[in-house]
């Protein structure tokens, strides 16, 4: 009994020396563990403090590319967005050039602004007399002057013998005709005519030839209601 109770309390002591051998390890492990930590930490805090800074620095270096990439796509913007036009308008451009410009006929007033790179063939190719009929009434015979597709007659004389009222100022060389309700008012020098007071392009400018306006036959019958044509007489009909 007594060997019993000698080994249980044997026992008993060499358990308590072993708990009392761990405890330390113990504590030093979780000081270990504990500093690792904290190493740990202040290494993140480091990280962390150098990663904020970076960005900080990262900013402020950046900062004027930044504003310069704005302040350049807002410089930039018209000139892409005229870039853009221009090019639309060379395309435009290119269409209308590939539109053939109409010629001008002597007899018909187009009131066309574009000035025609081909001439239509006029029945007389020099300056002579010509027949003017118009029904009911006697030829007047004037001077025709053919002039890159138009011919040419007098301004004054013409007028008069298709039955409109007629005004020279010879100070200014303008030339006002009026029949019924159709006005005509035209300058020495310039391919505009005032159609009924509206501003209407002409073939070619009027011109004086001794002392005398020549207007396009055309502009004058037409612009006072009346059609032309050549007859096989080599005359001009008046309708």
């Amino acid at each position: 009994m007594k060997r019993v109770i000698s080994n249980l309390v044997l026992c008993f002591l060499i358990l308590t020396a072993y708990s009392s051998n761990i405890s330390p390890v113990h504590a030093d492990d979780d000081d270990k563990y504990e500093e690792k930590v904290k190493e740990y930490e202040y290494k993140n805090d480091d990280e962390a403090k150098y990663e904020d800074d970076y960005d900080r620095e990262y900013d402020e270096k950046y900062k004027d590319e930044d504003d310069y990439d704005h302040e350049y796509d807002e410089k930039y913007k018209d000139e892409d967005q005229s870039e853009e036009y221009y090019q639309q308008n060379v395309k435009i451009q290119e269409k209308r050039t590939i539109v053939k410009v109409k010629r001008e006929y002597w007899y018909k007033w187009s009131r066309s602004a574009n000035i025609p790179n081909e001439y239509a063939t006029t029945p007389i190719s020099s300056k002579q007399t010509v027949p003017i009929y118009l029904e009911s009434k006697d030829p007047l015979y004037i001077t025709a002057i053919p002039v890159q597709g138009q011919i040419f007659v007098p301004f004054e004389d013409t007028a008069k013998y298709l039955g409109a009222s007629v005004t020279v100022y010879p100070n200014s060389q303008i030339g006002e005709i009026q029949l019924n309700h159709r006005h005509l008012i035209v300058k020495n020098g310039t391919r505009v005519a005032y159609e009924n007071m509206k501003k209407t392009p002409m073939p070619l400018p009027i011109f004086s030839e001794n002392g005398e306006l020549y207007i396009p036959i055309s502009v004058l019958a037409n612009g006072l209601g009346f059609q032309v044509a050549w007859t096989k007489q080599q005359q001009i009909r008046i309708y």
